[in-house]
């Protein structure tokens, strides 16, 4: 179950024919959410990005969220979710695109910040560190790939 036990506009509903299961809702910005899902045929769960009903009205936002699938889909790294798969699917009568990603177990890194912030008075600086190397790490093979992730917040 998500974080906050949220269900999202979309649980319980599917797409790709069925084949993914929309569950509890991971997470949403501006632009779409992302809900925990199942994947009937490989009996796995994972993540699907849909964009917004809003947006997905749009071709040039269509467009955009795919070539997203496409370019993360290029990149191999621990520290990148997998790509799977991506299409358009009609929920609640509009066109949505969604993108198919690899499900990491974990809590949010606010959660970890503030649990540190309440236990000890501010993350432990080695922690942060670690943290901010995978980060770079992982920016640096996508900006290797050409990639600029326009949406890294402090």
């Amino acid at each position: 179950m998500s974080q906050d036990g949220a269900q999202g506009r979309y649980a319980g509903r599917a797409v790709a024919g069925g084949r993914y299961q929309l569950r509890d809702l991971l997470g949403e910005g501006g632009m779409a959410s992302v809900h925990l899902a199942y994947d009937s045929v490989l009996d796995r769960q994972v993540a699907i990005k849909t964009l917004h009903t809003e947006l997905g009205r749009e071709q040039a936002f269509r467009e955009r969220f795919r070539r997203e699938a496409q370019s993360v889909a290029k990149l191999t790294h621990t520290n990148i979710v997998s790509v799977f798969d991506t299409g358009e699917d009609v929920l609640d009568g509009m066109t949505t695109p969604y993108i198919v990603m690899e499900y990491v177990e974990g809590r949010p890194l606010g959660s970890v910040l503030d649990q540190d912030i309440a236990q000890q008075g501010a993350m432990p600086a080695d922690k942060a560190l670690k943290i901010t190397a995978d980060v770079l790490a992982a920016l640096e093979i996508s900006h290797e790939m050409g990639l600029v992730h326009r949406d890294i917040k402090p």
